[in-house]
């Protein structure tokens, strides 16, 4: 005995590509797990040792026997910062592993890009060009802020600029009946 017609139930099958596969490889391993991880290295920078996390923002000679103790309000800065970071790595799995809409990722990243030259120019800017080109003198903060940033901004205008390969063409979801 066949079904009423209210009883069919229209089933749709995705085959749409999540943006993160369609990324071409390189990218999309600098986007979706190196990034994650050095932002939530950061995280735990922040978290588990806030006055650490401040000395270490801008290197000195002192910057080697223990950390002063920051104030109050210099601690709450790092730790929100930190817990930004914690944001940004779990916002940017999200997009990431979640659209297939191509202009998202797109735009995305374009936030991202802006951000990061703002943030390359904030440690220019605090640093002095001197210390900011002494490469040789960098700690691990400033190589994290400074060369991790560059690197992630190099990578994201490599890719929106069309050079490190195509992106995958998402297809549309096809619809089956039962």
């Amino acid at each position: 005995m066949p079904l009423p017609p209210s009883f069919h139930t229209e089933v749709k099958t995705p085959r749409c590509i999540i943006m993160a596969s369609a990324l071409p490889t390189f990218p999309r391993l600098v986007f979706t797990v190196f990034e994650p991880i050095s932002l939530i290295g950061g995280f735990l920078g922040a978290i588990a040792n806030p006055d650490w996390f401040i000395s270490e923002q801008v290197a000195s000679a002192s910057s080697a026997t223990a950390p002063p103790l920051a104030s109050d309000n210099s601690r709450l800065v790092a730790l929100q910062l930190g817990n930004i970071y914690l944001l940004m790595a779990m916002v940017g799995l999200a997009v990431l592993n979640s659209t297939s809409e191509l202009k998202v990722v797109k735009s995305y990243l374009v936030a991202l890009w802006i951000a990061d030259l703002g943030h390359i120019y904030v440690c220019y800017h605090v640093l002095g060009p001197d210390r900011f080109l002494d490469v040789a003198s960098w700690n691990s903060m400033t190589w994290g802020n400074v060369g991790v940033t560059a690197f992630l901004c190099l990578t994201r205008t490599a890719y929106l600029l069309g050079l490190l390969g195509t992106d995958a063409q998402a297809k549309k979801p096809s619809k089956k009946t039962q």
